[in-house]
């Protein structure tokens, strides 16, 4: 019974267990689960006697042929001595049947990607208590982030201060994927040069589009509905539909009404904040404080639906989409 701990999953990794020969990682952030995945199946392809090949499959591939992971395990490659194979969980995803296929694994490997698993799923408990597999939960925190940028950054040479670093974690997303990408693109950027600066990243890090959309919420939570549909017009303009927009103004909502409850809750301001993802910026931080005390928890929980039944207007009649967004502002601005 293999069932470790988020904490020991980065030593899993650094120094894998060589009798394993199947490995189930879930949890929230996908790009970390399928940053993790991609390491364990190329551990397993090294760690093969002759050349190994990594087959990829999803639910489209189960879809199309229930038995398709049962044959991938079972058959020997034409190309290579041994197989890794890698599959995204799903719908298709037959875990009794996978229950049989862990016992007889032979010279093949199995790693799963999955979401954020209960503790009494099927798929994990299986994991959990196979003696030929391992249960590896990845969730991701500002520790991990920061090791991402350290290590991007050292690979590139250059440096970053802990004051310009902290900015760049509130420009970053959620997904451990996407931001690695953003910190190489940010290392390009900066090539040539010694260190990071505010400047590149305010530069490459987030782009107009994202600076239009903050103009937009943060107009929309102020109250300032004129300011709000003009730069809802801006958006358009430059391609940005109106479904999207509102969308994204109901993620602004969502975390001011997180830092009301909390508050609420007895939980500091700060600790609110800084359990933020993404963060807000920090030059908007005093205005996002601002907005949240106008609104309160109540009138934010209240908001909310407003946004969504909105938003999911505009989707379903994009013609009317102008007309559902103006009323939204303005029934926002008179509740505030």
């Amino acid at each position: 019974m293999v069932a470790y701990k988020a904490s020991a999953v980065a030593g899993f990794l650094k120094s894998p267990d060589l009798n394993l020969r199947a490995v189930l990682l879930y949890g929230p952030d996908a790009g970390l689960v399928a940053e993790r995945a991609k390491i364990i199946a190329e551990g397993f392809a090294r760690q093969a006697s002759g050349d190994a090949e990594i087959i990829r499959l999803d639910d489209r591939d189960l879809t199309e042929d229930s038995a398709r992971l049962e044959v991938e395990l079972q058959t020997i490659p034409m190309f290579a001595e041994s197989k890794v194979v890698r599959v995204t969980a799903g719908a298709r995803l037959d875990v009794p049947a996978l229950k049989s296929l862990l016992a007889n694994l032979s010279d093949s490997a199995l790693v799963i990607e999955a979401g954020n698993l209960r503790p009494d799923s099927a798929l994990r408990k299986l994991f959990e208590s196979s003696k030929a597999a391992a249960a590896l939960p990845c969730y991701s925190d500002d520790r991990t982030l920061i090791g991402v940028i350290d290590a991007e950054l050292a690979e590139a040479g250059l440096s970053i201060d802990s004051e310009s670093r902290n900015y760049l974690m509130t420009r970053l997303g959620a997904d451990q994927a996407l931001s690695r990408s953003e910190v190489v693109k940010l290392a390009l950027y900066a090539r040539g040069g010694t260190s990071i600066t505010y400047d590149d990243i305010e530069a490459v890090v987030g782009d107009a589009g994202e600076i239009a959309l903050e103009n937009f919420v943060y107009a929309a939570s102020g109250g300032d509905s004129g300011q709000a549909l003009r730069e809802l017009q801006r958006l358009a303009a430059s391609g940005t539909d109106c479904a999207a927009a509102l969308a994204a103004l109901g993620r602004h909502f969502t975390q001011l009404h997180r830092v009301a409850s909390a508050q609420a809750g007895g939980s500091s301001v700060e600790q609110a904040m800084k359990s933020l993802r993404p963060r807000p910026h920090f030059k908007r931080e005093p205005q996002f404080l601002i907005h949240y005390r106008k609104w309160g928890a109540g009138r934010l929980a209240q908001a909310l639906p407003l946004i969504q039944e909105a938003t999911r207007r505009s989707r379903r009649t994009p013609d009317l989409e102008a007309i559902f967004a103006e009323r939204l502002l303005l029934t926002l601005a008179s509740r505030i």
